[in-house]
Parts: structure tokens; C-alpha cells; sequence
């Protein structure tokens, strides 16, 4: 069978959001696979790939400006796939907001889509986006496909909703850690914690701002915490608001407050921030899987996450599930975990039993099977 996977995610603005971290370890998983197999690797020919070697690539074309990209990944990438002879077609990012990298509506091949999640269909803010002419063109491509891939119970039950795609259509392949988050020794740690002038505890926030991410609430539930502890961010600083910013200042505890900038993904620093912290927050409304949960797991962080999308299915009895509206019940959970220490193994152990279920080897057989079955 010869089989064609995007790696697009890899070489766009993608690559350092979860459709890129969902591809770059697939795609990695499935190189170690012992099968007979044959391998496409659909890439853009003009930008590199960072951290894995693409054996087998396979160049597909997209126009130089942006406006066009939509176009061209309903006429162009249906070409190149017809060129490429292959059986299977994975679009590993089907599912994005605008533009740059989606599976088109023609399909010459058996194509699965990967579908992280539904956020323009479900947050209210995203509805201007599920009005785009190229966000409606994705829909009609995930109703056409050969089969889809849900990351989480949770994402498959919003495409039966949303799509009225029938359930034997859909396969649950959750996400997983990357396998470089690891418990580490602390004289690492501390060299990290020393280059960024922090000091326990600290409470922990990984990820860029969005509307959705309810960062919000992480800022009013930490202010109330007694005595003072620091406040972690580790995203992209330019995402983050203005208001945000004076509302960190009005707390009165702005010194307090660090933000990290971007944090690479396979830094020392990233896993030197999971493992020092008191507590990892995820207080999101809304996640199709929520990566950041398990790799603080792997590192023996204690968790607390919102009652909402697909978290309380990642989280599990693993961590700490609150309202996303709770203040005082983001505050109490965080000034638990500061104060008891017994608390904090608790969890810190339950999530190392828990984050055992998350393989990216087991996600790169369920995913195969799913090549093998729309074959």
C-alpha cells in the first residue's frame, strides 16, 4: 500500500502548535514502524523540516500569496496526489481556520482526516470563521473523507454533532507526550530556573493567549492566593492582550508575574518549567485534546484543568477538575497544592500511573490500522 502523509503542519505557522507537535511525532512513530508499506511524505520543496529526516519526499506546490492558498489546496493538492499514486492520503492538520493547511474536497485517493477539534463551530466568538467560504469548503471535505481520526471522545461526539458523520466513520486516537518529558534531575532544573531569575514555587501556564484559553480567570484566581507565590507564562508574548497586562497590574502583584516568551518545544527549559512547578493550570472553556496536561504529568507536575471539552476525559482522577467560571475554586485548588505536600505527591504520582496510557507507538498502530482498514 503506498501511503501519502502531510507534513505540511511541519513547515508552516503550524509547526509550533498542536497540529505541528501532532505530525512531528506521528510521523516519527510511524518511520519505526516494521512494515512492508510504502511511505509519501507530502512537503513543501522550498522549506526545511526541523528535527526529524523526511526519507522519502514527495514535493507538492502551493502559490506565493496567501490569498490563494485556499484555491490551491482544492485544485492543486488533488493533482499532486493524483501524481503521487497513492492508496491512502492522511491529512494530519484537515482541520484549520482560514487557510494554509486543510484537506481539499476533491479526493483522487482514500483520504483520512486528523481532526483536532471544532472551535470555530463551538466558540463564539471563532463564528466568523466557520463563515468563510474556505472553513465551509473543510466541512464538506471531512463529510467526503474515507474516515476520520478524533484526538479524544469528546472531539468524535462534536463531529457527530456538528457534521452528522455517522460513528463507524470515526476512530479515537488520542494524543500523547512526547517522549523527551521526563522526570529530570534538578541540577538541570536549576541551572534552567537560575537563567530565568525564578524561584519556587511557582504556579505554571503553557501556551499562547487566546480568547478561549480563559487566562482570566488563571490572573484573579492567583492574585487571591496567600502569601504571594509567582505566576509562570510560558507562550508567545505578542498574543497576550494589553488589557491582560493591566490586569496583572491592577492585582498590585505585577513583580510577581514572569512571562518566559515561546519556550521551545524540545528545550531543556520547557521540561525544567513542568517539573519545578507547584502546579500546571489549564483552565481552558474549550481543547480538542490539550497536550500541555499530559506532557506536565510526564514531568511530575500536579494538574488543574476546567470541566470542559475534552480535558476531563485527558485529566481523569489525574488531576484537579474546576469550573471555568470558579474563582475562588481555581484559588482554593491552587492554594492546596502550595500548602500540602502530601497532596501534591498524591497527584504528582497519580498523573505518572495516568500519562502510561498515552503512546505515541500505540497511536502510530492505531493510526496504521486506520490506513490499512479504508485501504
Amino acid at each position: 500500500m503506498r501511503i501519502g502523509i502531510d507534513m505540511r503542519p511541519l513547515q508552516t505557522a503550524h509547526r509550533t502548535a498542536g497540529i505541528g507537535t501532532y505530525t512531528f511525532n506521528l510521523v516519527r512513530q510511524l518511520m519505526r514502524l516494521d512494515n512492508t508499506d510504502e511511505w509519501l511524505y507530502l512537503t513543501l520543496s522550498d522549506v526545511p523540516i526541523d528535527h526529524i529526516h523526511i526519507p522519502t519526499q514527495f514535493p507538492v506546490r502551493r502559490p506565493s500569496k496567501k490569498n490563494h492558498i485556499a484555491f490551491w489546496e482544492q485544485l492543486l493538492l488533488p493533482t499532486d496526489l493524483l501524481r503521487s499514486r497513492a492508496d491512502v492520503f492522511h491529512a494530519t492538520g484537515g482541520l484549520t481556520q482560514v487557510w494554509e493547511i486543510c484537506a481539499p474536497y476533491f479526493q483522487p485517493c482514500q483520504t483520512v482526516i486528523t481532526v483536532q477539534d471544532l472551535h470555530p463551530l463551538i466558540i463564539p466568538q471563532f463564528r466568523f470563521i466557520a463563515e468563510t467560504r474556505a472553513f465551509k469548503w473543510q466541512m464538506k471535505a471531512l463529510r467526503k473523507a474515507a474516515h476520520l481520526i478524533a484526538v479524544s471522545q469528546n472531539t468524535k461526539l462534536d463531529i457527530m454533532r456538528f457534521l452528522d458523520i455517522p460513528d463507524e466513520r470515526i476512530t479515537v486516537v488520542p494524543m500523547a507526550p512526547g517522549n523527551h518529558f521526563q522526570v529530570q534531575d534538578e541540577d538541570t532544573t536549576r541551572t534552567v530556573l537560575d537563567q530565568y531569575d525564578l524561584q519556587r514555587p511557582f504556579v505554571l501556564y503553557v501556551g499562547n493567549y487566546n480568547v478561549h484559553k480563559n487566562i482570566e480567570l488563571l490572573v484573579e484566581s492567583w492574585a487571591r492566593l496567600d502569601p504571594p507565590v509567582n505566576l509562570v507564562i510560558a507562550g508567545t508574548l505578542s498574543t497576550y492582550p494589553s488589557s491582560l497586562i493591566d490586569r496583572i497590574e491592577k492585582t498590585g502583584r505585577k513583580e510577581f508575574v514572569h512571562f518566559l516568551g515561546s519556550v521551545p518545544y524540545f528545550s531543556e527549559a520547557l521540561i525544567a518549567l513542568y517539573n519545578a512547578a507547584v502546579a500546571f493550570v489549564f483552565p481552558s472553556f474549550y481543547e480538542g485534546f490539550g497536550l500541555p496536561v499530559v506532557e506536565a504529568m510526564r514531568c511530575g507536575c500536579p494538574v488543574i484543568a476546567a470541566r470542559r471539552g475534552s480535558l476531563p476525559e485527558v485529566v481523569g482522577e489525574a488531576g484537579v477538575l474546576i469550573e471555568p467560571d470558579d474563582v475562588q475554586g481555581l484559588t482554593d485548588a491552587m492554594q492546596r497544592l502550595i500548602d500540602d505536600p502530601a497532596w501534591r505527591t498524591l497527584l504528582r504520582e497519580r498523573g505518572f500511573s495516568h500519562v502510561e496510557g498515552f503512546s505515541w507507538e500505540k497511536i502510530a498502530r492505531d493510526t496504521l490500522a486506520v490506513y490499512h482498514q479504508v485501504a
